[in-house]
């Protein structure tokens, strides 16, 4: 009788779930998603972003490996004299055609030095990529920035090649986003010159280095020193919110008096800057001396006239909104990183 019952109830039991209890269970998942997928997209973008500021900061210690074997930081090649200068004491038994090839590279057609020829972010896969243990030819020798074809003049930049070889390198450059052009010989994929860029992920915007020498340098046609790009937006090295005294004459005369007003950040080594995740350093409008201060994302344009640093902030700017000035709708430097921040520049802003 017992067995019979037993049978009986198991009979009896359900063969699956309800409906209500699915129903049940899809809504537990869909509040659980709804839940995770923010928290996880929040987590992929700050690995990301630490990823860039680790990549940022070991270009900055590897700058500082150069001061250390040849005195002297890289320059960013917007002057000329400090390019001639620099490598006068770098490699002073430098063959006379090897330093005509260089001054042949960055001039600009006639006979002056274009600060544009090699960019910012080209100067430091030059710089950091090594020279030739041949201190005559430390460009063109073995393992050197550059190749001679062997044919043609060898102050003639169109004899040569970028070299793929360089075995002196300072910094780990991964070759997949280094811009290599499709085949040997190489020249650079983005603008076909002799100068690699290096980005901070495959087909993204550049790492860019500026040198403290040239932070203000104003050039004739060109405007404040910058680095800029139709695709990946426009940047200039960042002030601090240190002041200098204001002038004793009551105002100050000339620009570039307004330009010492307020001190840059890294006043005396460098700085280098990634566009971010979004790959987009800004639209900063190159024609004016606009630079963003650090940290707290306010905007200063040096002009004469003005009586104090304070005169020289733009109203209405802050949190490195430079749609602010441009009337964008869309803002690309906040999420900008450098040697100097902590991680993007908006996170830093007090």
């Amino acid at each position: 009788m017992r067995t019979k019952q037993t049978h009986a109830l198991a009979a009896k039991s359900p063969a699956g779930f309800t409906l209500v209890e699915v129903l049940v269970v899809i809504i537990i998942i869909g509040i659980l998603a709804a839940l995770l997928i923010p928290a996880i997209t929040i987590a992929v973008r700050r690995a990301r972003t630490a990823a860039i500021k680790l990549e940022v900061d070991g270009l900055a210690a590897a700058v500082e490996r150069y001061r250390g074997e040849y005195g002297d930081y890289p320059p960013d090649f917007s002057d000329g004299e400090i390019v001639a200068r620099h490598y006068r004491n770098l490699f002073p038994r430098m063959a006379a055609d090897e330093r005509a090839l260089l001054t042949n590279l960055l001039d600009d057609g006639s006979g002056n030095h274009d600060p544009t020829a090699m960019d910012r972010a080209e100067a430091l896969v030059w710089c950091l990529g090594g020279y030739s243990d041949n201190t005559q030819r430390p460009f063109t020798g073995d393992g050197g920035p550059l190749v001679w074809n062997g044919s043609g003049a060898r102050t003639d930049p169109a004899a040569h090649s970028i070299n793929s070889e360089r075995p002196n390198a300072l910094f780990d450059f991964k070759t997949e986003r280094l811009t290599y052009g499709a085949s040997a010989p190489y020249s650079s994929s983005d603008d076909g010159d002799l100068f690699l860029t290096y980005r901070a992920r495959e087909g993204g915007a550049p790492l860019v280095y500026f040198d403290s020498r040239t932070y203000d340098l104003v050039h004739p046609t060109l405007g404040s020193n910058g680095y800029g790009s139709g695709t990946f937006g426009y940047i200039r090295a960042l002030v601090s919110e240190l002041q200098d005294p204001p002038p004793t004459s009551g105002s100050y005369a000339t620009v570039d008096e307004a330009f010492d007003a307020w001190k840059f950040v890294n006043p005396n080594s460098f700085q280098i800057i990634s566009a971010g995740l979004d790959d987009n350093f800004g639209q900063l409008p190159p024609a004016r001396s606009i630079h963003f201060q650090y940290p707290s994302g306010a905007a200063i344009e040096p002009v004469a006239g003005a009586a104090n640093p304070g005169e020289l902030l733009l109203s209405g700017v802050s949190k490195y909104q430079e749609g602010s000035i441009t009337g964008a709708a869309v803002h690309g430097m906040p999420d900008n990183i450098a040697n100097f921040s902590n991680a993007v520049l908006v996170d830093d802003v007090p």
